[in-house]
């Protein structure tokens, strides 16, 4: 074959060459643009190939899912990984960020099941399958320790209020009539709500009740339940692709398992149960506090003389009057004992502002607050001197 005859064979060997590669190229652009949807293995397949069940969770909301160095913990996570036992494979936690983000993740193949704190929702019922619920709750409402104002739903009024994204009670509120003029703050998690509470960024938060009285006791100590009060109610179910019949047959069958053995209920106890408790009766000592503050005082009496030439002994059989918008008080008679006398107020006084009379012994009308202290018994001291009159509670 002549050098010719070569470089032209060459030539032409080089034209196919380039002929194929823009070929393959072409079929490889309609096959992404319109040749047809990416197949998502089936969760049997996935779990087949990889030998272990990929579960999603957005490890934000302890007690059910939260850091544990590199991994997660948590109520929810001891429930998935049960259901790993019981599938005989390995677990392999997916950490999500964002509520939406964990169906994405479901829905793309990225994961076989979500364990999350995930509200049941019918309204998911076109894509996604929810196992039977393992644990019930509902959305309570979380203000400062020392806002006794809010005590309902109503009363959220013209307040800011901080919601989870995502969560239940994001929606609620955005449809809820009872509370007018509300404005929504949505933050990523429900800690993060109650961290702006706790600044005082908003007035109350939203959310789901065992996450918030978890975190906030252990975590914003300015913080406190609404005690008694629900603004709905839901249950927590895992999450698989709509289809997945047998995976979910597997989950409701360890589910029902940990129901039935008790283990559910030591998982409860394990992770959550005292803190709650905790939590609830720390509002009902701030409110037993608030109520001992504004109760009406037993007030005793005590007069000093600190200078002056005047005789002590002429307040006795005096009495002290206290007169303000709650009322007009009247103590027993003044006994006196060299530089002191001692009196009592013969009925309890509620705190307020008061003018003290002391005539006809001084000509003098004196205004005393009677401090809204936790106490039901004050201690008052008069202190009299040539330059006046000082009056302390303590």
């Amino acid at each position: 074959m002549t050098k010719l005859s070569v470089l032209l064979k060459e030539v032409k060997d080089l034209r196919i060459a380039k002929c194929m590669t823009l070929i393959i190229g072409i079929a490889l652009v309609a096959a992404g643009c319109g040749g047809g949807e990416r197949r998502i293995p089936s969760a049997a397949e996935s779990m087949e190939k990889n030998k272990f069940v990929r579960i999603a969770t957005d490890a934000v909301n302890a007690p059910f899912e939260f850091g544990s160095g590199t991994g997660v913990q948590g109520f929810d996570v001891d429930i998935g990984n049960e259901i790993a036992k019981d599938l005989g494979i390995e677990v392999k936690w997916v950490k999500i960020t964002g509520y939406e983000r964990l169906f994405e993740t479901l829905r793309n193949g990225e994961a076989e099941i979500i364990i999350s704190a995930i509200a049941i929702d019918p309204g998911k019922g076109d894509e996604f399958a929810f196992s039977d619920p393992y644990y019930e709750t509902g959305d309570i409402i979380y203000t400062r320790a020392e806002d006794f104002g809010i005590k309902d739903l109503a009363s959220l009024s013209g307040k800011r209020v901080g919601v989870g994204t995502g969560r239940t009670a994001d929606a609620f509120m955005a449809g809820q009539t009872t509370a007018s003029g509300v404005t929504i703050t949505k933050k990523a998690s429900l800690d993060d709500a109650l961290g702006a509470l706790n600044r005082g960024e908003l007035d109350a938060v939203v959310g789901d009740e065992t996450i918030l009285k978890y975190s906030g006791f252990k975590s914003f100590i300015s913080t406190r339940p609404v005690p008694d009060v629900w603004v709905n109610r839901y249950q927590y179910g895992a999450v698989v692709r709509k289809g997945e019949t047998d995976l979910l047959n597997k989950i409701n069958q360890t589910i029902g398992r940990m129901k039935s053995s008790g283990e559910l209920d030591k998982l409860r106890e394990k992770w959550f149960e005292q803190v709650i408790k905790d939590a609830q009766k720390q509002r009902e000592e701030d409110l037993k506090m608030e109520e001992l503050k504004k109760a009406p005082k037993t007030i005793n009496v005590t007069i000093n003389k600190i200078g002056g030439t005047w005789k002590m002994d002429r307040l006795d059989g005096f009495v002290l009057r206290l007169e303000g918008p709650a009322g007009r008080y009247e103590s027993d008679y003044v006994l006196t004992s060299g530089n002191q006398g001692r009196c009592k107020f013969k009925s309890p006084v509620p705190p307020g502002d008061y003018k003290i009379d002391m005539s006809p012994f001084l000509k003098v009308v004196q205004d005393v607050p009677v401090p809204s202290l936790p106490k039901s018994t004050l201690a008052m001291e008069m202190n009299i001197s040539t330059t006046g009159i000082v009056i302390t509670f303590k």
